[in-house]
C-alpha cells in the first residue's frame, strides 16, 4: 500500500480539489486532511478509506455525486471536470461502468469481463477495427482475459455511478449491449466454458503446444491486438457472421466446438 500522506497529495492535484473540500466531502473535520499533512498519524479507517479513493476513481465520483452539496458549487465543478477527464481516457474501464449501469448492478464480474472480450472481437470481425487498445493477457491457471480489470472487480466490487457522462459512442454502446444481451442467453457455464477454449486456443496458437503448457508456470502471456483479431477472424470463416445479429451463430459453433472438444477429452 502507498504512503497515505502521498495518496493525499495524489487526490488532491489528480481531482483538482483542495484540503478542506476533500475533508468535508469525505465526512470528516475541516482541518483532518491538513493535519494529516503536517504529519499526523492515520486512523486505520482514514487510511483505508484514502487507499480506495486513490486506487478507484469510480468510488471518488460515487462519493463526489452523493456529497457535492457539502462543499461548493465551484469545488464541485472543478473536481468533477478533472475526474471525467481521467474516467473518459480508460475506455475498457468505460464499458465496465456502462454494463454495470445497464444491467443496475446486478452481475458477476467474469460476466463484465466476458462482455468485454468478446465486443472486442465482434468489432475486429465485423468493424475491422479494436473498440479498447488494449492486449489480451492470461495470468497462470487463470482463464480470464484483462486480469487486472477482472481482480479489481472481485477486489471492489461493482460501483454504481451517477454522474452523467460516457466515453463510449452510439456505435460502441450498442455493440456492447447487444453483445451482453446475446451473452446473456447461454448460462454462466457455457460462457465459462467459451471464455477457457478460447485461452487454450490463443495460447497455442502463440506459443504452440509445448511453450502453452510452459506458460501455465510463467507469470503471464500477452496476445497482441494483431494476434488477437487474426484468431478472431479465423474462428469466423465458417459462420461468416457479417453483422451483431449473425454474431449470435459464432457464439453457438464455438460452444459446439467447445462442447466437442469435452467430448473427445472425456
Amino acid at each position: 500500500m502507498e504512503d497515505t500522506k502521498e495518496q493525499l497529495v495524489q487526490i488532491m492535484e489528480l481531482y483538482n480539489i483542495g484540503k478542506k473540500p476533500l475533508s468535508k466531502l469525505l465526512g470528516w473535520g475541516e482541518t483532518t486532511v491538513i493535519n494529516q499533512l503536517k504529519g499526523a498519524l492515520p486512523s486505520r479507517e482514514f487510511a483505508e478509506k484514502i487507499n480506495e479513493i486513490w486506487e478507484n476513481p469510480y468510488l471518488f465520483s460515487e462519493i463526489l455525486e452523493k456529497n457535492r452539496d457539502k462543499i461548493t458549487e465551484v469545488a464541485y465543478k472543478k473536481a468533477r471536470r478533472a475526474l471525467d477527464e481521467k474516467l473518459l481516457k480508460d475506455k475498457a474501464s468505460n464499458i465496465i461502468l456502462y454494463l454495470v449501469a445497464l444491467v443496475n448492478g446486478d452481475t458477476a464480474p467474469y460476466q463484465l469481463v466476458a462482455t468485454l472480450f468478446y465486443s472486442q472481437a465482434a468489432s475486429l470481425i465485423l468493424y475491422g477495427k479494436p473498440l479498447i487498445d488494449e492486449d489480451i493477457v492470461y495470468k497462470p491457471r487463470n482463464y480470464m482475459p484483462y486480469p487486472e480489470i477482472y481482480f479489481a472487480l472481485l477486489r471492489k466490487g461493482l460501483h454504481m455511478v451517477t454522474a452523467s457522462f460516457s466515453g463510449l459512442s452510439p456505435e460502441d454502446s450498442n455493440l456492447v449491449s447487444q453483445v451482453h444481451k446475446l451473452l446473456n442467453g447461454y448460462s454462466p457455464n457455457a460462457v465459462k466454458a467459451l471464455l477457457k477454449d478460447d485461452r487454450n486456443a490463443l495460447l497455442l496458437r502463440h506459443k504452440g503446444e509445448r511453450e502453452a503448457q510452459d506458460a501455465e508456470t510463467a507469470e503471464g502471456i500477452q496476445i497482441s491486438l494483431s494476434e488477437f483479431q487474426a484468431y478472431c477472424v479465423n474462428e469466423n470463416l465458417d459462420v461468416k457472421a457479417a453483422d451483431i445479429k449473425g454474431f449470435r451463430k459464432y457464439f453457438d459453433e464455438k460452444l459446439k466446438k467447445s462442447k466437442n472438444r469435452s467430448k473427445t477429452k472425456a
